[in-house]
């Protein structure tokens, strides 16, 4: 289950970091009101599918697997609530209005707690939805706020990851910054997040284990029993907990963490009452087999992976998205699409796309074959601890039995109880099976690493090449060059076109569109700005004119002083030959934070400071 929320909650962060809003046309009210009626649609929309399905199965058509039925529900209540919340944040410009508030679009941190919170609280309404159908059907028994309050404390430390990577990074700019500005390179993400995942690794454990309220099992036959399975494997834990996750009626087990001081059996109170002796041994063996077979590393380096692959197929997937975008604006439809209001926002939205289909496809898909085959390797190993597979055969038939799971339906992390039951018992009868189990998973992993190593050295290549620049210049000039057709006047078009055509090296053509904006709207700063910045630092010597760029950007800086057009103006005093005055204009830039890109403010500071100390007296 915890696995799901994961999947959910980077998804909603992939979505949350990605999409770029654009002016938005609702004004806060009008969002907030939007977001409440959808909130609340979602709330009552949710507990009325809850009480249709709890009438048809006291109807007379049941369905066939009502427990399999009422979880299906379940997922599709928290499924919607993703969806309702990714459709605030961009359709109903709810980040838009969120990223007004200048402390949360300066922090990582407030940015994190604001984005978590969201998830949480859309998660929330689907809990209250739901909760009927975990009563009648499931099994639950606790209130409604106190199942919804433990839905929250069990899923929050998804969160936690995030947002100690937020406040880690804030306290890297602000103690920092050039390490800071190293770590916001691709590479630099990647190293960053690989060390990062590792100390979590070791340190997060015992976070968790106050998070959920854990205890230490009380001394007894139980806790003997537990221990002395332990010792036999050779497995060494800090403590062995009770975890009391959702008042403690979950049946579910779990070891947490990588190094011995810091390493957990965890074990629920309804399934310490559930199981015999001799099941309770299963699953103590079946803890102990992924301990003695590293399988919380492999989790951690699989993790790693994705992080490698995310990184190594970033060109070669935005390179396939800008050829579909380049397609769209083939087509009159798509072109107004790209080109209107929200046409950035949704640019955006199809950048982040490729990011999500391949975590998808990652968890499913690879993830989903070590964790199917790494469950079936610790069964293998409790039956090779114990000597026969009935503990832990026991114990999976009787989980299924309680919880209503049915036998031969797998999930996409597990095989069913009736193929891992089946499994054992041939096991049993076969020596070697775990070793065959072992191969099979070493060459999953070698074939895994090789797909690995080509895949990075594709996304490589294509990143050196730099393939996708010219296809994402040649989309936007597309989408502008049809927006002037039918608008030659507009200036916030003509802004653009003259802004792309200078980043293209066009010069006399960036020059013509900007002078034509600026004929249009001769006091809007950032024309004035663009205009100046080209005039401050084009090579052409018939185009070049600093005297002009100056008086430009003395006028744009006056109507708006923020960073980007203070830095214009450092470059056109820098240009008119007045370096410390440049220097002075720099410093107002990295004043006027924060930037986008803080250490390009600080070296143009260094630049126009080597260049005053550089300067003959009297300059």
């Amino acid at each position: 289950m915890l696995f799901s929320q994961i999947v959910a909650f980077i998804l909603v962060m992939a979505v949350f970091e990605s999409y770029s809003p654009p002016q938005p046309e609702l004004t806060a009210g009008q969002s907030l009101m939007a977001v409440a009626v959808m909130g609340l649609w979602l709330a009552v929309g949710g507990r009325l599918a809850a009480n249709l399905f709890l009438r048809r199965l006291h109807g007379p058509r049941p369905p066939r697997d009502p427990a399999r039925s009422a979880r299906t529900l379940v997922l599709a209540c928290q499924v919607a609530a993703v969806a309702c919340l990714l459709a605030a944040l961009t359709s109903l410009e709810l980040k838009a209005h969120l990223l007004a508030w200048r402390p949360l679009a300066a922090s990582e941190t407030l940015a994190g707690l604001a984005a978590a919170g969201l998830f949480l609280g859309a998660l929330g309404l689907a809990w209250w939805a739901a909760h009927p159908v975990e009563v009648q059907v499931l099994g639950q028994s606790l209130s409604t706020a106190a199942y919804v309050r433990g839905q929250a404390r069990f899923v929050a430390p998804v969160i936690f990851p995030w947002l100690a990577i937020s406040l880690l990074r804030d306290l890297i700019a602000g103690l920092w910054p050039r390490l800071s500005a190293a770590l916001d390179s691709s590479l630099g993400d990647l190293f960053f997040l690989a060390v990062f995942l590792v100390l979590m690794a070791l340190f997060f454990p015992p976070l968790v284990r106050w998070w959920w309220g854990c205890r230490p099992l009380a001394p007894g036959p139980r806790r003997e029993l537990i221990q002395a399975v332990l010792d036999r494997a050779g497995v060494a834990v800090a403590e062995i907990l009770v975890w009391p996750v959702l008042g403690g009626r979950l049946l579910t087990a779990g070891i947490l963490g990588l190094a011995r001081p810091w390493r957990y059996l965890l074990i629920t109170p309804a399934l310490l009452d559930a199981l015999t002796p001799e099941e309770l041994m299963g699953v103590a063996a079946h803890e102990a087999g992924h301990v003695r077979h590293h399988h919380l590393a492999a989790y951690l380096l699989l993790f790693v992976g994705f992080f490698i692959l995310a990184y190594a197929l970033a060109e070669p997937l935005n390179l396939l998205i800008n050829l579909a975008l380049y397609g769209l604006a083939g087509s009159d439809w798509g072109l107004r699409l790209l080109e209107g209001s929200s046409g950035q926002g949704w640019i955006s939205l199809f950048m982040a796309l490729p990011l999500v289909l391949l975590l998808l496809g990652y968890l499913r898909l690879v993830m989903g074959f070590f964790m199917r085959h790494f469950e079936r390797q610790a069964d293998f190993f409790a039956l090779d601890l114990l000597g026969e597979p009935g503990p832990v055969v026991g114990a999976l038939e009787r989980i299924g039995i309680l919880t209503g799971d049915s036998r031969r339906v797998p999930s996409w992390h597990h095989f069913s109880i009736a193929q891992r039951s089946q499994a054992l018992h041939a096991a049993a009868g076969r020596p070697g099976a775990a070793r065959r189990q072992g191969r099979v998973i070493r060459r999953g992993l070698v074939v895994y690493l090789t797909v690995l190593a080509l895949l990075a050295g594709l996304g490589g290549g294509m990143m050196a090449l730099d393939l996708g620049a010219s296809l994402r210049q040649g989309l936007a000039l597309r989408v502008l060059e049809d927006r002037l057709t039918r608008a030659p006047h507009d200036p916030r078009g003509l802004l653009q076109y003259g802004v792309l055509q200078y980043e293209r090296g066009r010069h006399l053509e960036a020059k013509a569109a900007l002078e034509a904006a600026l004929s249009q709207e001769p006091d809007d700063p950032e024309v004035q700005n663009a205009l100046a910045w080209l005039l401050a630092t084009t090579k052409d010597p018939g185009l070049r004119d600093p005297a002009r760029a100056l008086a430009l950007a003395h006028r744009a800086v006056t109507g708006n002083p923020a960073a980007h057009i203070w830095d214009t103006l450092a470059e056109a005093l820098f240009a008119n030959h007045q370096p410390l005055q440049a220097a002075a204009a720099a410093r107002a830039a990295l004043a006027a934070g924060p930037p986008v890109r803080p250490e390009y403010y600080r070296q143009q500071l260094e630049r126009f400071e080597r260049a005053a100390r550089q300067a003959p007296k009297g300059d």
